[in-house]
């Protein structure tokens, strides 16, 4: 009885087991390549926000503007990543030596009809594929959305790289109003080391109102030190039909205490312009400089937890 009972227990064991776990770990969670930034409790700024100059003592311009941007970059991925994240959870349909499928799947009332495919390519390294097409379309319709490659290094660490199309996403029954494609470069590898994640984002933009722009942001993080951001985009900044290039790089410590510095030049500008402002742990202005209307300075840059401007390098 006792060797039943055990031999019971083995065969319960083995039918528990996903062969499809291997692979789960084979694609990044959007949390891995989420920015973060410092932010008051219960107070997250994720507006789009007007120019307010000549306000010290209240919440800093740039700090709103750099989490805003941080949250147009997340959202940007997250949407998709998270797509990928609800697919894993699901049994695979396949699972061989050294790939395993997802789908294809249809969720209730979806025109939209997904398939994932992560192979392995080395040990902890993966590629994976999220294809979609139009629920009463042939196979032969589906279109790439998603790919990337992976290389695990624990839970929630790793390397990678990915590129979202958004205009071969258009294409399906159901989608988001979003244009263009990103791609997507990102590295933490251990609890206490500095992530990195850069994003090229190519002719995107969101509806239809707005002009399609090329952006690029660089982003660090190192635990319990603080991090340091850089924007950089192509788009009609002052009056005029040119194009100007607009460049900013925000830095900040762990307290939350940060810099920010901007670089405006070309297009209808017959000179660069640069804007610097500091914020405390509180996120309350301290000090402004500008290059191009001394009236709207104020404070002093020994209030700064970072002293002298660092413009990107992007």
């Amino acid at each position: 009885m006792k060797k039943l009972m055990l031999g019971l227990l083995v065969l319960v064991s083995a039918c528990g087991v996903d062969k499809a776990d291997d692979f789960r770990k084979g694609v990044p969670r959007s949390g891995d390549v989420a920015l973060k930034l410092p932010a008051k409790s219960g107070q997250p700024l994720t507006g789009v926000s007007t120019r307010r100059d000549g306000l010290e003592g209240q919440t800093s311009d740039f700090y709103r503007r750099t989490r805003e941007t941080t949250v147009f970059v997340n959202t940007g991925t997250a949407a998709v990543l998270t797509l990928v994240e609800k697919i894993v959870q699901y049994p695979a349909t396949t699972v061989g030596q050294d790939s395993a499928v997802w789908g294809p799947h249809t969720e209730a009332l979806s025109p939209n009809t997904w398939k994932l495919t992560v192979t392995r390519t080395a040990t902890d390294t993966y590629s994976y594929l999220l294809e979609g097409k139009g629920k009463a379309e042939a196979d032969s319709a589906y279109r790439v959305v998603l790919s990337g490659n992976h290389a695990t290094m624990g839970q929630n660490l790793g390397t990678g790289s990915f590129l979202i199309d958004w205009d071969l996403n258009r294409q399906l029954p159901e989608h988001a109003d979003n244009f263009g494609t990103v791609a997507v470069t990102y590295s933490r590898t251990s609890a206490t080391a500095t992530t990195q994640i850069d994003a090229q984002f190519t002719q995107v933009r969101h509806g239809t109102v707005e002009p399609l722009v090329d952006a690029q942001y660089r982003y660090w993080s190192t635990p319990n030190q603080g991090g340091s951001f850089e924007f950089q985009i192509q788009k009609d900044l002052v009056t005029g039909a040119a194009l100007e290039n607009g460049k900013i790089k925000s830095r900040w410590l762990e307290s939350g205490a940060g810099r920010a510095d901007a670089q405006v030049s070309g297009g209808d500008l017959s000179a660069p312009v640069t804007m610097n402002e500091c914020w405390d742990s509180g996120f309350l202005s301290r000090f402004q400089d500008t290059s191009f209307s001394p009236a709207l300075n104020y404070g002093v840059a020994t209030a700064c937890a970072f002293g002298t401007a660092e413009y990107p390098s992007l």
